[in-house]
């Protein structure tokens, strides 16, 4: 198995796209291209803190992340809110306007169960239990060879160990160029949302696969991002302000966010940013958008996403 572990995701990841590059010799046929499998890995944050990725030429799209997050905690499954942000995600869709395999519907009401209330039940009364397990993958999964969204994280186990809460994603099948860098964030915000309601403070978040894999039609977009970035200027970039009022907001305010209701949205630097990128969506200069980002490490990932855009 290979192990990547670290403080924060952007050393992390870019030490597994490098990783991943150097093996990827050997490519074998699936259903959507040529991929190189990797196999089992297991990714390890230590400090588990603004979960942005802030990597040249990757265009990560942090407003995307936010409300991917939202949506999340929201537990719907229609695609008009994700629509907004970034569009083509109906291509996963199997109606036309939701997904069947959306994390947050499975969560909270797909079993029937809102998940997370039982998980914060659970460690409320009995913090040291290793019980706390969220069930995202369905037996009827198993017979569903129609779908085109089958859920890649399959459970998430939640313990608080040493008075902080740890959380660890299991997954089935992860593509380190599309998914890896949003499923750490919108699950850092779930570890966030648990650990505040339980009172307790956020400890290490862990993901582990079962198929890391890289697609050959995303080769020389890794390879570009390898030979752009470096780890010194990662760690210099990471040294900037935190922007913890954004996690904070997505948690305090994820059904505003969600409906991209930005107006009623309390936060107001989370409602500045998120007026600042529609502004930017509806035809407004690149220049004026960079100029109005705030500097911290939120902001960083959007300069340099609106510097990757065409």
């Amino acid at each position: 198995m290979h192990i990547f572990s670290g403080e924060n995701i952007n050393s992390v990841y870019l030490s597994a796209l490098i990783t991943i590059r150097s093996e990827s010799h050997l490519t074998t046929d699936s259903r959507v291209g040529k991929v190189f499998d990797l196999g089992p890995a297991y990714f390890e944050f230590k400090n588990a803190h603004d979960q942005f990725l802030t990597l040249r030429n990757r265009n990560y799209n942090p407003y995307f992340a936010i409300i991917e997050a939202a949506w999340i905690l929201s537990g719907e499954n229609t695609l008009e809110g994700l629509n907004k942000i970034i569009q083509g995600y109906d291509k996963y869709s199997d109606d036309g306007h939701s997904l069947n395999g959306a994390y947050g519907y499975r969560i909270k009401k797909y079993f029937e169960k809102d998940q997370i209330e039982s998980v914060i039940r659970l460690l409320s009364s009995e913090p040291n239990s290793r019980r706390a397990v969220i069930t995202l993958y369905s037996t009827d999964d198993l017979d569903n060879n129609s779908s085109r969204d089958i859920p890649c994280n399959v459970s998430i186990c939640i313990k608080i160990r040493n008075k902080c809460l740890d959380l660890t994603v299991l997954n089935r099948s992860n593509d380190i160029f599309l998914g890896i860098p949003y499923n750490v964030f919108v699950f850092n915000i779930l570890q966030r949302h648990i650990a505040k309601r339980l009172n307790v403070s956020i400890g290490i978040q862990r993901h582990f696969t079962d198929s890391l894999h890289l697609y050959e039609s995303d080769f020389d977009r890794t390879d570009e991002i390898i030979q752009t970035n470096s780890q010194e200027e990662i760690e210099s970039w990471q040294r900037a302000p935190s922007a913890i009022y954004i996690s904070e907001c997505i948690i305090d305010e994820f059904e505003k966010i969600s409906n991209s209701d930005i107006s009623s949205i309390i936060s107001q630097k989370t409602r500045d940013i998120l007026h600042n990128y529609w502004i930017l969506k509806n035809g407004g200069a690149k220049l004026d958008f960079i100029e109005k980002l705030p500097y911290d490490n939120f902001g960083i990932s959007s300069k340099l996403w609106a510097e990757s855009k065409k």
